[in-house]
């Protein structure tokens, strides 16, 4: 399992603590990272500025390019020693909610949550934000500093941190998963290509048995592969069956892939089928590309799949998900993380894994164009790829190149 980030919320509270502008802006930085890549971020922005939504940015026809906001949320030199500009803060906050489709007055809340963390850090929200407190002391005349004993000016920090801290809880938690997994399953692995870390060498036996289809009492195909540490070879489709459990109708506003224990491509044993992992017709269908950073799912226009829509849930109500996932480069591990809204809540995090371990997945290895297979240490040739009602057959990854009159193995 990958190791969990802190919220935006918990790095928002720390930050108070902390009392750095740094910290405020790692917090911000947070916030975005919560379903918006920095791409994505410009879109969305982009729409808001134009449809003047957020103050501060009249006469402009776009909204910050990505260079401006990496600028503004940096938490590294000179700057990160500075707050933001407000407006920034604002914009970002209010593109979060569009993301994640949060109500006006959910908007206003989380807003106003920001804006009171902004003012406990010196900084100026535009007045509409502003706790009256902090208006009434900009009206009021300097009044002459006095010195603090450090262990007292701490102290008075924590007071305050705490005050703020208070302030911010706006959200009910919520009890449990909103979502209810009800059916992991993986489609065409049985026709697709496998790889194994190490060598394996099947005894004559263990060939006949799977040209047989005989895996073991009760095992399939793809089971005989999971049990003996098969990982899919480059791509793979798997279904998630989900229903809604919360007594509210949820949002489901974005998925995306949390990977682990990433490593170049396997080259021990490869089983090769020569069939696809596809997905059903019936269902919604998720692109993923797990060569990327962070994967981010795309519709079959290879457009982001939740940049204009969302999957809606009622109590009781499922929905099946195909997620293709596929790989050019590496061997990754991985769980999916779901961002779910609830009317009332914050926005909820919650993982599918495969039985409490990361799914699997490696790139294929790539030998040289007359001898594609020859960076694996051993290899069996089966499915379509195999010679017709030959099953199973051992092949030398060295010069085999997919015709068959190269499958003698010495």
């Amino acid at each position: 399992m990958a190791e969990q980030s802190p919220t935006w919320q918990e790095l928002l509270d720390d930050a108070v603590q902390v009392g750095t502008a740094s910290a405020f802006r790692a917090a911000l930085n947070g916030l975005r990272g919560d379903g918006l890549s920095y791409d994505r971020l410009v879109i969305t922005a982009n729409g808001i500025v134009t449809r003047e939504e957020v103050p501060g940015f009249e006469g402009m026809d776009n909204g910050p390019s990505k260079g401006t906001w990496l600028n503004a949320l940096t938490t590294k030199g000179r700057k990160s020693n500075q707050l933001p500009d407000w407006k920034y803060v604002e914009l970002l906050v209010v593109a979060y909610c569009k993301h994640h489709n949060l109500d006006e007055e959910t908007r206003d809340t989380l807003v106003t949550r920001w804006a009171n963390c902004y003012t406990v850090f010196g900084g100026r929200p535009r007045p509409k934000y502003r706790r009256p407190e902090a208006a009434e002391a900009v009206a009021a005349p300097a009044r002459p500093r006095r010195r603090v004993p450090v262990a007292l000016r701490a102290a008075a920090t924590v007071v305050v941190a705490l005050s703020a801290t208070t302030a911010y809880i706006f959200w009910d938690k919520n009890p449990e998963p909103p979502l209810s997994v009800d059916d992991v399953s993986f489609l065409g692995l049985g026709t697709g290509d496998y790889v194994f870390p190490s060598t394996m060498k099947l005894s004559p036996s263990q060939v006949e048995a799977l040209k047989n289809e005989n895996y073991g009492q009760g095992l399939t195909f793809e089971d005989w592969f999971h049990r003996n540490a098969g990982v899919p070879a480059h791509d793979r489709t798997i279904s998630l069956t989900i229903s809604g459990r919360s007594d509210k109708q949820l949002r489901i506003t974005d998925v995306d892939l949390l990977k682990v224990n990433c490593t170049p491509p396997l080259t021990g044993t490869l089983f090769l089928n020569g069939g696809t992992n596809g997905g059903g017709a019936k269902t919604k269908t998720l692109f993923f590309n797990l060569d990327d950073r962070l994967p981010e799912p795309t519709d079959e226009n290879n457009e982001p799949y939740f940049a204009r829509q969302s999957i809606t849930l009622k109590k009781g109500e499922s929905e099946t998900i195909a997620a293709f996932i596929r790989a050019n480069a590496r061997s990754c591990g991985f769980t999916f993380r779901f961002t779910i809204v609830v009317p009332g809540h914050e926005p909820v995090k919650q993982e599918i894994s495969d039985g409490g371990k990361p799914f699997r997945l490696t790139a294929p290895a790539g030998g040289g164009q007359e001898h594609p297979y020859d960076r694996y240490r051993a290899m069996y040739v089966g499915g379509v790829a195999a010679p017709a009602g030959a099953g199973i057959v051992r092949a030398d990854p060295s010069t085999f190149n997919g015709d068959s009159q190269t499958l003698a193995v010495p």
